[in-house]
């Protein structure tokens, strides 16, 4: 490679910057929390934010329309997303968050993976140790785990159908 010289400063090579830069831009993602990467939804009408992806859960707050709410993760068919919203954790059905994308809104059931946002997978234990050992039901967890693992396998997602012009 050739290094080139303007007046008295000698630029390296973007090859040999970019060796010298990487490390040191993977130790500042990997210090990020998750949330510096999360996506930003609005609700589409009042909802239920759940203790998991799925109705059967406990309703850890209640959300009005037209609040912003963090995304953290969807499942992978696109039906649920965990969020943060007004300090609580928790999950919202998908066909109550807009998103926008590539100057359009959608909401994410129908949007699915091409609005780009990160998936997540849901264990109860873990995910109810870290966010709600406070709460009322934390107690029944063994209860809630049961149900979670009676549910049947949730649907793929598949891209919305579009009417007719």
């Amino acid at each position: 490679t050739v290094s080139a010289t303007y007046g008295r400063t000698m630029l390296k090579p973007i090859s040999q910057r970019w060796t010298f830069l990487a490390p040191w831009l993977l130790a500042a993602a990997l210090l990020l929390p998750a949330q510096a990467w999360a996506q930003a939804a609005l609700t589409t009408q009042s909802v239920n934010v759940r203790a998991g992806p799925a109705n059967i859960f406990p309703t850890v707050t209640w959300l009005l329309t037209g609040t912003s709410v963090t995304i953290v993760g969807c499942t992978a068919n696109w039906r649920w997303c965990d969020v943060i919203a007004k300090g609580k954790r928790g999950w919202v059905y998908t066909r109550f968050l807009s998103y926008r994308y590539n100057d359009t809104v959608a909401t994410i059931i129908n949007g699915g993976p091409n609005l780009g946002l990160p998936q997540t997978e849901f264990t109860l234990g873990p995910y109810w140790d870290a966010h709600y050992q406070n709460q009322s039901w934390f107690g029944r967890k063994a209860y809630w785990q049961t149900r979670w693992d009676r549910q049947s396998p949730p649907p793929a997602w598949r891209k919305p159908a579009t009417a007719p012009r």
